[in-house]
């Protein structure tokens, strides 16, 4: 269902903008199409499950495929690529991009496929004769440019809102929280928002997150959507910041196991730590001897705090 309601954000949104969220930067020529349908068409599968509201003013019809209708998508089932089976012994492969890095060919492969592809059977003579050319980006072009286009526009704010994933976050004192990965813009940092927190606390809130690629995440604060980038350092590298939702969730994962595991070391790893000290200086880790009064500031007493301060690093 999460793919769908992805599929829908695209649709709605400025293809430059919405690019731009994986990371990918595209001419506003390359893909010009925005807007949403007034009629979509959904198999059964998760699609079925949208929620088709009263208030949900952009969506006109609603059509679902009959059951056990093998045809009645028939011409786009026929679309699908298909590999040529052989008797050859069976071989896999597997691909060396990651998911997001997926995500992005699969943009590029977008714009290719409305530039190269034949569409002249939708042309008219008179397009010829505008010096239109033959393929999907052409045509749409062409009649947008005049009227001839009903995608229905949708705010960003209000396409983030429908149809991204609400997940829980946390707000801190430095940045907004998500499965542990820290998230801050200027906007919001000039809000307030985290002079309310207290040193240690934590407020529960929630975000919208586009799970193919989390390099952004949104939140409403005080009915104002704000987008937050990743919090980088000068140790993140570029292929940490675009991660789908489930790598983040995978990481949050490892990263709290170890941390459980090293805070349940911590007790023994600190007990062996004093006990070498007892076997090679013969004495405890706190063995200290008391006299009445204070001891002497004399010159032998300055220069083992002169040692002691350099040792700590507090001198040179």
């Amino acid at each position: 269902m999460a793919a769908y309601r992805m599929c829908l954000f695209s649709m709605a949104q400025n293809k430059v903008r919405y690019c731009k969220l994986f990371g990918v930067d595209i001419q506003p020529e390359d893909w010009p199409c925005e807007g949403l349908s007034g009629g979509i068409v959904f198999d059964r599968g998760p699609g079925a499950a949208l929620d088709v509201e009263p208030e949900i003013h952009w969506l006109g019809t609603f059509e679902m495929t009959p059951t056990f209708s093998g045809q009645s998508k028939a011409s786009v089932e026929s679309s699908h690529p298909r590999d040529k089976k052989t008797l050859d012994q069976p071989t896999s492969a597997k691909s060396g991009l990651n998911f997001v890095e997926m995500c992005k060919r699969e943009i590029f492969q977008a714009v290719e496929d409305n530039k190269v592809s034949d569409a002249s059977g939708r042309m008219e003579e008179r397009m010829y004769t505008a010096g239109v050319v033959p393929s999907p980006l052409g045509v749409w072009s062409y009649w947008s440019s005049r009227g001839r286009d009903s995608s229905i526009g949708m705010l960003f704010e209000d396409a983030v809102k429908n149809f991204l994933l609400k997940l829980p976050g946390k707000i801190r004192q430095d940045a907004v929280y998500l499965y542990g990965r820290k998230y801050r813009s200027a906007d919001l940092v000039a809000t307030g928002v985290f002079d309310r927190v207290a040193k240690s606390g934590v407020i529960p809130t929630e975000v919208y997150v586009l799970t193919m690629c989390m390099r952004y995440i949104w939140i409403e604060v005080s009915g104002v959507l704000y987008q937050l980038g990743m919090v980088r350092t000068q140790r993140t590298l570029d292929g940490d910041i675009d991660i789908s939702l489930w790598d983040l969730e995978h990481l949050d994962k490892l990263r709290r196991e170890s941390i459980g595991v090293h805070r349940d070391a911590r007790p023994a790893t600190v007990q062996h730590t004093r006990d070498r000290l007892k076997q090679q200086t013969g004495k405890d880790w706190d063995e200290e001897e008391r006299t009445v009064g204070r001891f002497p500031k004399n010159e032998a007493y300055r220069r083992d705090t002169d040692d002691y301060e350099r040792l700590q690093g507090k001198r040179k």
